[in-house]
């Protein structure tokens, strides 16, 4: 495996879906859930921002390959507007990998959201309430009594995330085919092509599943160490 340049390329791009993709959907997702609770309008715009989370990945990927087309698509017309050239999202390897991330953040955002804002609603108000009589602003009351309750929820949303981003297959598949060349090829599309696809070589593309078992066991392991190790140090 590790001399197989595409395996390679794959863990790359998958290791930068991972550590981009994933922390930018904790931080929208908390933030939005923060920011729509009693605005007005709170229930349409909660089931609004749910729509990206039901759609299936693979209809989302045609969906994308549309509006990321060079000649006519409206990401590239939107674009045009302020001045941007049109832009090859799926010919040019780094604005392929950034679109892949952008729709990866668009449609899972969403799932983080919705955890936070079902924890959010659970929080005792006598809490909150408590915190502001003895003088603390909204930014205090968030740091010292929403955030703690909802750590717990968080670090779930993010192992279930870290676990979902390993498997990202969809988008890929119906958007880029891994390509220009291997620059999108996700781990687990690679574990396809070599299976399935192209390559029809079981017993490779089972060592790759493997591999990728014993690197989500080991990751979602760290994230709940280092939770532990912070608890104890206080």
């Amino acid at each position: 495996i590790f001399r197989d340049s595409t395996a390679i390329e794959s863990m790359k791009f998958t290791a930068k879906l991972l550590s981009i993709a994933v922390p930018v959907e904790l931080v929208l997702g908390v933030l939005i859930a923060f920011l729509i609770r009693g605005v007005k309008g709170e229930k349409i715009i909660r089931s609004s921002l749910l729509i990206p989370m039901m759609i299936p990945p693979a209809v989302s990927g045609v969906a994308w390959k549309m509006l990321y087309n060079f000649a006519f698509g409206p990401v590239n017309w939107f674009l045009s507007l302020f001045g941007v050239p049109k832009i090859s999202w799926l010919g040019d390897p780094f604005y392929a990998q950034l679109g892949i991330i952008i729709i990866d953040v668009w449609q899972w955002t969403p799932f983080i959201f919705l955890m936070i804002y079902a924890g959010l609603q659970s929080i005792p108000q006598d809490l909150i309430d408590a915190a502001r009589v003895d003088g603390a602003d909204w930014g205090r009351v968030f740091l010292h009594v929403e955030f703690p309750l909802l750590r717990p929820l968080i670090l779930v949303a993010l192992v279930l995330r870290i676990i979902d981003c390993l498997k990202t297959f969809d988008i890929v598949f119906m958007t880029t085919w891994g390509g220009p060349g291997s620059a999108t090829h996700t781990y687990s599309f690679y574990i396809y092509k070599v299976g399935i696809s192209f390559g029809w070589n079981i017993g490779y593309a089972s060592a790759l599943s493997v591999l990728l078992l014993i690197v989500a066991i080991v990751l979602v392991n760290a994230v709940f160490r280092l939770v532990r190790m912070r608890q104890q140090l206080g």
